[in-house]
């Protein structure tokens, strides 16, 4: 059995109480307050935040632990239903995913040496980030079907030593259909991209009867 949890913030909790929610490693902290018994393991769930004009919506996806209310989110504001094996069993769903496209590119030390770990930079042409959603979906075990919706998403900026680092946002809508169910699966609960622990990755899904 897995779980999704709804939790809806009017603004003045986000940006004016307790929580404040001002970048994204804050709206990570509070995420993680929905599991409380799980403090220093890896983070068991995706989670994705959508604004509008009478707040956010923070989504919740875990395979494994039932989300838990959180002290600042008021009973009327949350919500938890399981999602079934069967869910997954669907040829074709309808799909919304906000992403993070990215390509890694080489990053040089002082001394000129090729660095671990390269640095990310953004996709920002829609032809570039097309591209980046077929490969992905073939590595996640579905095709989509039609030309996919690409819009901006609003970017989550976070603090950092020296200033401050913005993950891209991207939004992808359209019809997809399952060509490995395994993978699929692992994608539906481990996410698609970069910053998945910012609220980036996570397919929303609504079965197409066939």
């Amino acid at each position: 059995m897995s779980w999704l949890a709804r939790a809806l913030i009017e603004p003045d909790l986000a940006a004016y109480r307790r929580l404040e929610l001002t970048d994204s490693y804050a709206w990570h902290r509070a995420a993680w307050q929905a599991f409380p018994k799980l403090d220093g393991q890896p983070r068991p769930f995706l989670s994705r935040l959508d604004s509008g004009p009478d707040g956010f919506t923070l989504l919740l996806l875990s395979k494994e632990h039932r989300p838990e209310r959180p002290d600042w989110c008021p009973e009327e504001c949350w919500a938890v239903k399981s999602i079934t094996p069967e869910f997954l069993g669907h040829r074709q769903y309808r799909f919304d995913l906000r992403a993070n496209p990215t390509r890694k590119v080489l990053k040089f030390d002082t001394n000129g040496e090729r660095t671990k770990n390269g640095r990310r930079k953004p996709l920002t042409r829609i032809d570039e980030q097309s591209e980046w959603l077929r490969r992905k979906a073939m590595e996640s075990g579905f095709n989509v079907l039609e030309a996919p919706e690409v819009g901006f998403c609003q970017d989550q900026v976070f603090r950092k030593r020296n200033g401050h680092g913005v993950h891209t946002g991207v939004r992808f809508r359209g019809v997809l259909e399952v060509t490995d169910q395994q993978q699929f699966e692992e994608a539906f609960y481990k996410g698609i991209g970069s910053a998945k622990g910012f609220g980036f990755g996570m397919l929303l899904l609504q079965p197409v009867r066939i």
